[in-house]
């Protein structure tokens, strides 16, 4: 076993409803090694179900609370400025790693720090900005 196939896989809760924005990001994290497990969900009423552990998602041990979020500010439905707000006032998660999907020039950007995304990636995601912002939270060595 190599030193890379011993470190333990992080969960990351992708949270992005088009598929289009979802595959460049997949693929960012896929060239960065086997250390990431993306679970995806398109809403942020399932982000919430998968966050609160509810159907479908209550076996952790298929869902995995996660490591880090990645999240798009624009979903159907609840947005993602209002889910931020929500994982944000849970305290188990007040402190988990958020990462926001942003097209460049994002009027929201602003209102997302305030509710405390750490970081932002432009689309489409590329696997050097991402190690660059995994490394500077914790969750990536080169």
């Amino acid at each position: 076993m190599t030193q890379l196939q011993a470190r333990q896989q992080q969960t990351v809760l992708v949270i992005e409803d088009e598929a289009s924005d979802r595959f460049p990001l997949e693929r960012a994290f896929h060239q960065l090694g086997p250390e990431f497990s993306l679970q995806v969900v398109e809403t942020g009423q399932a982000a919430v179900a998968y966050l609160e552990g509810k159907a479908p998602y209550s076996d952790r041990s298929q869902f995995p609370l996660p490591a880090l979020i990645v999240l798009d500010l624009r979903l159907p439905g609840m947005s993602g400025l209002d889910l931020l707000k929500w994982i944000r006032e849970q305290s188990q998660f007040k402190d988990l790693p958020i990462i926001t999907l942003t097209a460049y020039g994002n009027r929201d950007l602003p209102r997302a720090y305030e509710l405390g995304i750490n970081f932002y990636l432009l689309k489409p995601a590329e696997a050097d900005s991402l190690a660059e912002i995994l490394q500077a939270i914790g969750l990536y060595q080169r």
